[in-house]
């Protein structure tokens, strides 16, 4: 169960205290289970003073390499932040295979299992040759520039990506007789440094049922929270401030714009050839 943070702020900001600091920072979420260690890379995204996404990540835990953590933490101020902890659903263990992946000035990361990537992947078109890992996570994000392209908004970029995972369930469920779904979870968050949209959304549990430090906390279920000027998402609070959580399926955008983060929230109503989609966190 991979650990998923992102920042917005009207202004340049810093995302040190939460990724490091709090008492549920994203660091210390690292280590903060034995039973679900995030042990399997670690990544950090922000924007230059050209809009140019900056990422710094590894292939090892962020509990083993907190000084570097640290580092990067420091380095990582712009108007928005993203974070990752990986928790890795395949052997692919390295650098590469860590979030966030970067492609057209966008960056991604993800939580859960895309269990149908080889299919999504000869779905893709021209874009199938930008995929260079394994990584079920990377076939999710060019999924998502495939659609963002066609519909023009990324709400409707992550409903179009979910309901494209079940027209081709459809015709390829037999290859996976150990499962009931194409996906475990399809948790993510997109930026492209002037906005934030993140989807919640799963169709069948992954290894965990809980948060790390929040025991109510459902599997999947993201929360969100105002930090003065910063509206923040992530997969489980990090500290110990009042958090909302997201109604899934859902998708919220936010907007830096002038002095102020502009919030739109985008329920989905999703429905696959055999009627609606299941959403997990009703189950």
């Amino acid at each position: 169960m991979c650990r998923l943070f992102a920042q917005i702020s009207p202004t340049k900001d810093n995302a040190k205290d939460l990724l490091t600091e709090t008492n549920y920072s994203l660091l210390r979420q690292a280590d903060g289970d034995a039973k679900n260690p995030q042990q399997d890379g670690w990544g950090l995204a922000w924007f230059d003073a050209d809009g140019r996404p900056r990422v710094r990540k590894s292939g090892r835990s962020a509990a083993v390499e907190k000084e570097k953590f640290i580092e990067a933490s420091r380095s990582a101020t712009s108007n928005v932040v993203l974070g990752h902890l990986r928790a890795a659903s395949n052997p692919h263990l390295d650098d590469a295979h860590a979030h966030p992946f970067t492609d057209d000035g966008w960056t991604f990361i993800h939580n859960g299992t895309l269990t149908i990537a080889e299919e999504v992947a000869d779905a893709m078109g021209p874009r199938k040759g930008r995929i260079h890992t394994k990584s079920d996570s990377e076939v999710y994000f060019q999924q998502f520039l495939k659609h963002l392209a066609i519909v023009g908004n990324p709400a409707g970029a992550f409903k179009a990506c979910i309901e494209e995972n079940w027209s081709l369930w459809a015709s390829c469920r037999d290859r996976y007789p150990d499962v009931t779904t194409p996906y475990t979870g399809l948790n993510a968050i997109a930026s492209e440094g002037k906005s934030l949209h993140a989807v919640c959304h799963g169709a069948r549990r992954g290894t965990a049922t809980h948060g790390i430090f929040h025991s109510d906390q459902p599997w999947g279920v993201m929360s969100f929270a105002w930090r003065d000027r910063r509206f923040v998402i992530a997969s489980e609070g990090v500290d110990g401030g009042d958090w909302s959580r997201f109604s899934p399926p859902e998708v919220i955008s936010a907007v830096a714009r002038d002095s102020v983060v502009e919030i739109v929230r985008h329920p989905l109503e999703l429905k696959g050839l055999n009627g609606p989609v299941p959403e997990v966190s009703r189950s």
